[in-house]
């Protein structure tokens, strides 16, 4: 195996960020990030399979860590006793505890904005162009659960079908996500989520209501 020289990796990752931040993934060079890296195509394709590769070592790290944050804490809340699920925007614990939980995800992609501006605006054409709607669909899976495990007839009454959970859920984490599409600072990214809860859990518990 040749031996790398040091630096180019880092290079590459660097000028490769820039290229598909201004770009895209569909209009972005391999050979653009290669001259201005310094250094050739073959060292591109040495260290990735090709361009969606090295999109991938951009953006997949973050992309894993923040729908298994979302996954762990939906999780975590059904497990935890049927009594309790019940309480659900009742309950003083649970609103500190999804609080802590969005402020964590905010605090996530704030951390990682340029993979997270790829992922929402940039991944067209790649198999991270579904990111937003992986997330939808453990939102929605979860949902269902809850209303399973609970036995809450919101379905089973007509008040909603699977159709409408699923748009609900679909339309608040793609409304999460448009902190990225707009650039918001982090301050104003964190009113505009409250508000989106606020609106969201207002419209839920209605629903759920027998």
């Amino acid at each position: 195996m040749a031996n790398r020289t040091p630096g180019v990796t880092e290079k590459l990752l660097e000028t490769a960020m820039q290229e598909f931040l201004s770009c895209g993934y569909r209009n972005a060079s391999l050979r653009t990030i290669a001259e201005i890296a310094g250094t050739s195509p073959r060292a591109v394709y040495t260290r990735y399979s090709d361009k969606e590769g090295l999109f991938a070592a951009l953006v997949s790290e973050q992309a894993e860590t923040l729908k298994s944050m979302f996954r762990r804490y939906m999780a975590d809340y059904h497990d935890k006793p049927v009594d309790e699920q019940k309480q659900l925007f009742h309950d003083e614990a649970f609103d500190s505890e999804y609080q802590g939980y969005i402020e964590a995800s905010i605090d996530y992609i704030y951390a990682n904005w340029n993979a997270f501006k790829l992922l929402i605006c940039g991944s067209e054409g790649t198999k991270f162009s579904g990111f937003v709607d992986e997330i939808v669909e453990i939102e929605e899976h979860y949902t269902l659960l809850y209303i399973e495990f609970t036995g809450n007839d919101v379905v089973a009454s007509g008040r909603a079908n699977p159709k409408l959970i699923h748009l609900l859920c679909s339309s608040f984490i793609h409304g999460f996500f448009e902190i990225v599409r707009h650039d918001m600072p982090k301050e104003e990214a964190v009113t505009y989520i409250g508000q989106l809860q606020t609106f969201f859990a207002c419209g839920w518990d209605q629903l759920f209501r027998p």
